[in-house]
């Protein structure tokens, strides 16, 4: 282990945390509250989307509303898009399983982005 290693873990009291913190799975509400505006405007997906081989599945945030001590629970909505289709008329909709799964940011390929009804 190198001497600036060593000396981030030994002496300081929140090096450790953010290190194992950042390993860990992440919920929507995790995942989201480190992007800017709290994800308003980010696509984000599950990362069990991902495994199963599922292209341009994603939500695309419009609202979240963050709640508890840590900011780890709440409602996020967004706009769904499954395999490269808008869905819901390309309405809102509360983005379900936010605890349940683990969520990533999305990006997706030029070719496969759909484009959006205009309000």
């Amino acid at each position: 282990m190198s001497a600036i290693a060593r000396e981030i873990l030994t002496k300081s009291a929140n090096a450790l945390p953010i290190i194992t913190q950042s390993t860990q799975p992440k919920s929507l509400f995790r995942a989201l509250k480190v992007m800017d505006g709290n994800g308003v405007g980010e696509t984000v997906t599950t990362t069990k989307v991902l495994s199963k081989g599922f292209a341009d599945c994603y939500y695309k945030v419009t609202s979240v509303k963050l709640r508890g001590s840590k900011l780890q629970h709440g409602k996020a909505y967004g706009i769904e898009v499954w395999k490269g289709k808008v869905l819901n008329e390309g309405k809102p909709v509360e983005i379900r399983g936010g605890l349940k799964w683990n969520w990533t940011k999305y990006t997706p390929t030029m070719e496969h982005i759909p484009t959006l009804p205009v309000a």
